[in-house]
């Protein structure tokens, strides 16, 4: 009898150490986590031009948790006496820690580069030999419909890049429909043609050249 009332005592502890995990576990399904992401927005044009020895004022950026306006952190800076390609991000945190940025170029342009107009259709000498579109959006701006050469080009493969110096091209990294693209490498011989080798996962690391048609 004393082993069976001993058995009913274990049994008894357990089932009410079991019942007691359930409740706690009952309670925390029932809690829910919910947070506002911060959404930034830059101030003024996203892709800049200027010319080298050009002053340039970063406009900064703005962010929101909400409706409440929250700190935001600036990395990057542009040397306007050197000819290149300059990426400001601008970040900012909420409450919880989850964050959000925003991005904006600035291109450092010589003279002699913002003097060559580089639009008009080039086709890839190897691969699917595809056809790129170049626009020319301001003095050493320009925008590619085709950063691959891919058979049929659009606005998954459409990318803005600098002319910033004679003979050089820059791709600075950019959301394409939720894709990101960059180039390196990135050369031209106006009139003729240009090369670079896209970054994106889809892409290999070969060297893409471009004839002008």
């Amino acid at each position: 009898m004393k082993n069976r009332n001993k058995f009913l005592s274990v049994a008894f502890a357990f089932i009410v150490v079991f019942l007691s995990g359930c409740e706690k576990d009952d309670e925390t399904a029932k809690v829910s986590f919910v947070t506002t992401y911060p959404i930034v927005n830059i101030n003024g044009e996203q892709w800049n031009v200027l010319m080298v020895g050009e002053a340039f004022t970063d406009p900064g950026a703005e962010a929101l948790e909400g409706e409440t306006p929250i700190e935001v952190t600036t990395t990057g800076a542009v040397d306007v006496n050197t000819p290149g390609v300059y990426v400001l991000t601008y970040t900012a945190f909420n409450q919880e820690g989850f964050s959000a940025s925003a991005t904006r170029y600035v291109g450092v342009i010589t003279p002699e580069a913002a003097a060559i107009d580089l639009s008009g259709q080039y086709k890839r000498n190897a691969g699917a030999e595809g056809v790129s579109t170049v626009t020319l959006i301001e003095p050493g701006l320009y925008q590619t419909d085709n950063i691959g050469g891919v058979a049929a080009p659009g606005p998954a493969t459409t990318v803005r890049f600098f002319h910033y110096d004679v003979g050089q091209l820059g791709v600075p990294p950019q959301d394409v429909q939720g894709s990101l693209f960059s180039a390196v490498d990135g050369t031209v011989i106006p009139g003729v043609s240009y090369s670079w080798a896209v970054i994106n996962p889809g892409y290999g690391d070969v060297l893409r050249t471009f004839v002008k048609l």
